[in-house]
């Protein structure tokens, strides 16, 4: 069974990070052509070259966005459909936020929870925005990931955590809403993930997970063919899933 369709169009944000660059991959070498995004131009070049070190005959569009800046998720969306002509999947890296939101609560910085907020879950909601109208012509997926933060209690988690539970409550809602213009909208939840720099940043933590997730710790190779199917034909019947890609870590 084929994952996704021929010359369909992704639209990855993040893909300059290890997640987002392994579902970029792994589209692209089953023959979507794909937007590759990241916040500068510079790594998207990077990016996309090593895209086409690793797939031959990649078919790849740049869409560098600084999505902290206005204006600019509706710019790239524009500019990706004014390439392609149409849009199938719109897969959302999720931005941690601002800066001081991690740790005991009275450690942070209350001037700095508005803008994570803002940040985590109002990016995604106006990414949703912009391309709903182009999702809604054939039919196409959102996907937003979070972190299982959104769904597992842990201490020093309570500002991510929070931002996270938003995300996962809002692609419940907006699955049933836009389910009958044939746009499906899911959640993938990762906990710690191998092999990327978030997961070195928090090594002392995460090696003890490691040693709790009875099935391994997932890596972006273990990710991205979850996307792939819930974005393609065999997943036409399933929406507003969060699914959660621990190991084991959490059930």
């Amino acid at each position: 069974m084929e994952l996704i369709k021929p010359g369909n169009v992704f639209l990855v944000t993040g893909a300059t990070g290890a997640i987002g660059f392994e579902v970029a991959a792994q589209a692209a070498k089953a023959g979507a052509i794909v937007a590759v995004h990241g916040s500068r131009a510079e790594p998207v070049a990077s990016a996309i070259t090593r895209l086409n070190t690793r797939v031959a005959g990649a078919q790849l569009i740049s869409a560098a966005a600084d999505f902290k800046r206005e204006g600019d998720i509706e710019r790239m969306v524009a500019a990706v459909v004014a390439v392609t002509g149409r849009l199938d999947a719109v897969i959302h890296w999720g931005i941690t936020g601002a800066a001081e939101v991690t740790g005991p609560l009275a450690k942070t910085n209350p001037a700095n929870y508005a803008s994570h907020a803002a940040l985590v879950l109002g990016t995604v909601q106006r990414l949703s925005f912009a391309v709903l109208p182009h999702l809604s012509i054939r039919g196409g997926t959102i996907i937003s990931f979070a972190s299982d933060a959104g769904r597992f209690g842990a201490p020093r988690q309570s500002l991510i955590g929070a931002s996270f539970a938003g995300v996962m409550n809002f692609v419940r809602n907006l699955a049933l809403e836009v389910s009958r213009d044939g746009v499906r909208v899911h959640c993938i939840s990762p906990s710690f993930v191998e092999n990327t720099p978030t997961f070195e940043q928090h090594v002392d933590r995460a090696g003890g997970a490691r040693g709790r997730a009875g099935l391994g710790l997932p890596s972006p190779e273990d990710i991205a063919p979850i996307v792939l199917f819930l974005c393609g034909p065999g997943a036409t019947k399933i929406t507003g899933q969060i699914i959660s890609v621990n190991g084991g870590l959490n059930a």
